[in-house]
């Protein structure tokens, strides 16, 4: 099943069943837990990259400290 919102593919209901591994589930509930699942990692991808970006950031502005500190023969 593809996701217009995200233009992907996510697992198919059949391919989830096989690692949830409980046959009690509906197909309903499967699509629930996979779709739950997506969100979780969305909210994760997202909350990594913006720690990607803040920490580059950070590292830009040590180093344009640390090139404003050299004495002026030293800097690049």
């Amino acid at each position: 099943m593809c996701s217009a919102r995200y233009d992907i593919c996510m697992l198919s209901v059949e391919r989830v069943k096989e690692l949830i591994n409980d046959p009690n589930l509906s197909d309903k509930e499967i699509e629930e837990i996979r779709d739950g699942l997506f969100m979780l990692a969305e909210v994760m991808f997202e909350q990594w990259q913006a720690e990607r970006i803040k920490a580059k950031k950070e590292k830009e502005d040590k180093d344009n400290q640390n090139e404003h500190e050299k004495p002026a023969g030293q800097q690049q």
